[in-house]
Parts: C-alpha cells; structure tokens; sequence
C-alpha cells in the first residue's frame, strides 16, 4: 500500500490530485490523505511514504528546508517529499522533487505515475531545479523557449558573458557535452507526453 499525504494544501489541489493518482495504476493501493503541516510533524501521527508540500498555502512557522529536515528526522524511514509549486524555482536542498502546477497535465501524470512505479530514472529530468543554480535554471528555461542569449540578457539582465558560463556550468552538470544535446535534452523534459 502506497500511502501519499498531502500536507496543508489548498482545496482544489487536494482533489486535483486525488483524482490524477485515481488515474495511475501501480501493483499497490494508492491512501491518499490531507494533513496539516502541524500533524504531519507529531511524533505519534501516521508515517507516509510520499509527502506533497504546497508552498504558499502551508501555515507553519518553518521555512521549506527547516520543515522537510523536521519532517524527514521524524519519519525515520525512505519517504519521498515532493513541493508542488506556482513557481518554477523552489529554493529548498532537502526536498527530493520539485514539480511546477504549470506542467502540463501529461507531464503531471508521467511524473507521479514514475514515481508510484519506483522508475526513479524516468523522473530524474525533473531534478533539474535541484541540481541547477537558480541561474542557470532561469537560462534554461529560457532557451527552451526558443530565445537567443541577447534576448536573454534583455529579459534577465544577466550580462551574456555569465549567461554562457551558466548554459556551460549547466551542461556540464547534467552530462550534456554539446549544444545540440543540450536542445535535446529541453525538448525531451520540458516538452514530455505520455
């Protein structure tokens, strides 16, 4: 039995969710359970093998790390914590995946759907935000997007000599040795269907 709590979420995501996993077919049952962020930290509440945090909507008095480390001390065990989040950067080191609301439902979906089946390779594209420096994260999502470096400059005002170092650092990081691959890496993440 796989057991998801979704920790201090809004309304709309909880049964967004709820109904997506409805849709995933794993080898196990799939609990899905709302909690609040206060809950989820006592040390006699339920343990969970995924936890959904939702930046933004959740009412504790930690920061994002602060809490995931709390969260992860008390467990004791190998749970997943993942933030789905409006922003496409979550500056958090601790949690083990960021997923951004703006995905596309297919990407959504794949993305669970990995997860619940433990094809961990499958998702290791959406590490990304976490492997990557904030600029450099920036820079690619840009280039994704299809913009050229001056444009880039203009929209970030980055000077294009460090935007070079972040595409480069970037590549180098994700095993990426030309800028062809680096394309086809954008196009294989970031435009994902199932």
């Amino acid at each position: 039995m796989m057991r998801i709590a979704l920790i201090d979420s809004c309304t709309l995501t909880y049964v967004g969710l709820k109904n997506l996993f409805s849709l995933i077919r794993t080898t196990s049952g799939i609990t899905f359970n709302h909690i609040s962020a206060e809950d989820a930290l006592d040390k006699h509440a339920e343990n969970f093998d995924v936890y959904i945090l939702e930046p933004g909507e959740i009412s504790f008095e930690f920061n994002i790390d602060k809490f995931i480390y709390n969260l992860k001390s008390k467990t004791q065990q190998e749970s997943k914590v993942i933030i789905f989040s409006d922003n496409i950067i979550v500056n958090s080191k601790l949690a083990d995946f960021c997923v951004c609301k703006e995905n596309s439902f297919s990407k959504v979906y794949f993305f669970f759907d990995s997860l619940l089946k433990g094809k961990y390779d499958s998702i290791k594209p959406f590490l990304e935000d976490y492997l990557l420096s904030k600029n450099e994260v920036i820079l690619l999502r840009c280039l994704s997007k299809n913009q050229r470096m001056k444009s880039i400059e203009k929209i970030t005002a980055i000077p294009i000599s460090n935007l070079y170092y972040y595409k480069y650092s970037a590549m180098r990081k994700l095993g990426l040795k030309s800028t062809k691959e680096l394309f086809h890496y954008l196009n294989r993440v970031l435009n994902h269907s199932v």
